[in-house]
């Protein structure tokens, strides 16, 4: 269960609308909840164009958003107080991405939680596109909230309900989700999908010269029963509502986006190397593709450097 859930908010209403979402794992698990905004004090130093001017940072202003951020920090706090909710408010300053991987490496936090668009890899988030550059370096998993679109208020149908979809991939550094996975899992009462795609090899059609390929379909049998036997032997180490499935196809993320919306997922987990946008899981670099594709949140883990290490062992 988690102990420590990490909530970045930018005072915007879409950002609000991970605050429902954090609130029932807190409440649910017993976490504390630790709502941040990062101030950065640079954006108060006028710049001239054109004109050679020594900085002089606008102090009257620096302190006006600092005083009104930590009051809706304050506010947002004893609104969860008031649902029974440990929660603590807490105003950072410095550079976006820094601060709240600084932040939570110091509280240990086990889950962050915030929103994205989705769109054009991880876009928007908090004064530009940050949400990528956060998951580089979050020392935990990152739960991605994915509200429609609109400013409509922020709605309980944005809490998971449905079966969490993990894909895998047969490595260990896939595997790495999996811990993750159940944690969230469990937090919110749902199943757990251990799910695979087989991708087959392609041979050439000789009739009908190289560029014409066909499935090699042997050994297309051979990689699904391979992945189920491998997906079954896991399952049975995790818990008993788990169920498990391989698909075919000659790309990840279309299947894995197909196997959500069939099963009716709520999440999708994956293990992601976190650099270039969401770069090289599951067969390749599908994880941007799902995260662009699929309507349904994603939990997002990057593997410690000593896990991946043992992934390569």
């Amino acid at each position: 269960m988690y102990k420590t859930i990490l909530l970045p908010l930018d005072g915007s209403p879409f950002s609000a609308r991970a605050i429902p979402v954090a609130a029932t794992l807190a409440k649910r698990t017993g976490a504390t909840l630790h709502v941040v905004s990062v101030l950065d004090p640079s954006a108060y130093v006028p710049f001239v164009p054109g004109e050679v001017l020594v900085p002089v940072m606008d102090t009257d202003a620096l302190e006006a958003r600092r005083q009104a951020d930590t009051e809706a920090l304050q506010q947002v706090a004893s609104e969860l107080g008031a649902q029974g909710i440990h929660a603590a408010g807490t105003l950072l300053e410095g550079t976006v991405v820094e601060s709240i991987g600084e932040y939570a490496v110091k509280i240990g936090a086990d889950l962050v939680v915030m929103t994205t668009h989705g769109r054009s890899g991880l876009e928007r988030l908090w004064l530009g596109s940050v949400a990528t550059a956060f998951i580089q370096r979050s020392p935990c998993a990152v739960y991605l909230v994915r509200p429609s679109g609109g400013s409509a208020p922020v709605a309980e149908s944005l809490v998971p309900t449905g079966p969490v979809l993990v894909p895998l991939d047969g490595s260990a550094f896939g595997d790495a989700i999996v811990y993750h996975a159940v944690r969230l899992a469990e937090a919110l009462d749902a199943p757990l999908a251990l799910y695979t795609v087989a991708i087959p090899h392609a041979i050439p059609m000789a009739p009908f010269g190289a560029e014409a390929l066909l499935a090699d379909e042997g050994d297309l049998s051979h990689q699904e029963q391979e992945a189920r036997e491998r997906l079954t032997a896991l399952a049975g180490t995790l818990p008993p509502n788990c169920t498990v499935d391989v698909g075919t196809d000659m790309t990840a993320a279309r299947p894995i986006i197909e196997k959500a919306a069939a099963i009716g997922a709520s999440v999708i987990a994956m293990a992601t190397h976190g650099r270039t946008g969401l770069a090289r899981l599951v067969m390749g670099s599908v994880a941007d593709a799902v995260l662009r594709g699929a309507p349904q949140a994603l939990l997002l883990y990057r593997p410690t450097d000593r896990e991946q290490q043992q992934s390569h062992a």
